[in-house]
């Protein structure tokens, strides 16, 4: 691994900031090379015979990276009270950092190492009366629980989703698709101000003063995904940007939910077709967390049931076996949950008994197992 040094962090912002290359290139030649200052010593030559670039690109990455003053860069961060982190810094995501093609440079302001788990909810710019209520509703329910929502700052869906966070007293963390000095749409400059305040974040990977390009877009949804164990979509059509988040999120690897709509409805056409091939249906923040890897369960808070969830759990209930009708009756008196040994003793069951009565509760997503025991999820 590349050891840091102020040169080699400079020379990573530098690289960062040149528009005209991808992630994964600008990746690839740093390991071509072995590191990011030797990418800056080589002629738009020596780019072309040994990285693969044509002539063209070559010459106008060389013309790019002489246009680049990393010191400013720096300088204007930090009057800002913004940091700006590289993958050899400690702090840097370790989530992000283990996909294919994360940001050579990360700017924050404020604070990520929150401990929490993040979860994205991206959707369509214009979202229906019922997308804007599933929006905020899944906020509010996911930050009760202990999650961090991360979303894009844009209108529509991520707004909703970043002023119900804020609203519920919980954490946010706003990715943004320009510069941090450069709030867009400029309407969401208090939003960016009160997520802020709440203790959340706002995050880039562009220069500070850098504006609201078309293709820094999709850049920008790679690192929603990037950042959250799981990405929610809520409404869009079939050009949605809200599904190349989706995307992004399946090529890292991550889990991705989505809402079910109306089928006549156009932005239901995105979240539908997401759920017809293979994409987990959500209809509140429980099956959010039912997605989430076991390992980091730990420490969610389980959140108050209303009496509309208490209904659907009784539903369910009615077309199960009394013996899981049973041990979900001693699962609800143990307050915290079950070990798989403390339902057999309050049941005065064998394991064997027991473990069929467990399968039968999860396999109709009535209880979800965290670290060794069982609790409930609606």
């Amino acid at each position: 691994m590349t050891v840091k040094t102020e040169e080699e962090v400079l020379a990573l912002v530098r690289l960062n900031a040149v528009a005209c290359m991808r992630t994964d290139w600008l990746l690839r030649l740093i390991g071509v090379y072995g590191g990011a200052r030797e990418v800056l010593s080589k002629s738009s030559a020596d780019l072309s015979a040994d990285g693969g670039l044509s002539p063209e690109t070559a010459a106008n990455f060389t013309a790019g990276l002489a246009a680049v003053d990393p010191y400013k860069e720096l300088e204007t961060a930090r009057k800002a009270g913004a940091r700006v982190l590289t993958a050899l810094d400690e702090d840097f995501p370790a989530l992000l950092k283990t996909i294919y093609d994360p940001p050579l440079a990360l700017y924050v302001q404020g604070k990520l190492g929150s401990g929490r788990v993040p979860a994205g909810i991206v959707g369509t710019r214009k979202p229906t009366d019922y997308g804007a209520r599933s929006a905020a509703r899944l906020s509010r329910e996911l930050v009760k629980a202990g999650l961090t929502v991360v979303s894009g700052l844009a209108r529509g869906v991520d707004t909703i989703a970043h002023d119900a966070a804020v609203k519920s007293g919980g954490l946010t963390w706003a990715v943004m698709g320009t510069g941090l000095n450069m709030v867009y749409p400029r309407e969401n400059k208090k939003l960016a101000e009160r997520i802020l305040e709440s203790g959340g974040a706002l995050v880039s990977e562009f220069p500070m003063d850098d504006g609201p390009l078309s293709a820094h877009f999709p850049r920008r949804n790679r690192i929603i995904s990037g950042l959250s164990y799981v990405t929610v979509v809520i409404e869009g059509d079939f050009k949605s940007g809200s599904l190349i988040t989706a995307r992004s999120a399946l090529e890292q690897g991550r889990e991705v939910l989505a809402l079910p709509g109306p089928v006549d409805s156009v932005m239901s056409r995105g979240p539908n077709m997401l759920i017809k091939n293979g994409a987990a249906m959500v209809e509140d923040a429980a099956d959010i967390i039912a997605a989430l890897p076991a390992d980091v369960l730990f420490g969610l808070i389980p959140t108050r049931r209303s009496r509309k969830e208490e209904e659907r759990a009784f539903g369910k209930l009615g077309s199960l076996s009394p013996d899981a009708n049973a041990a979900y009756g001693a699962i609800v008196g143990g307050g915290e949950g079950l070990t798989v040994d403390g339902l057999v003793c309050a049941l005065s069951w064998t394991v064997q008994r027991a473990a069929a009565a467990l399968f039968e509760l999860e396999a109709s997503s009535l209880i979800i197992q965290i670290a060794d025991k069982y609790k409930l999820t609606i």
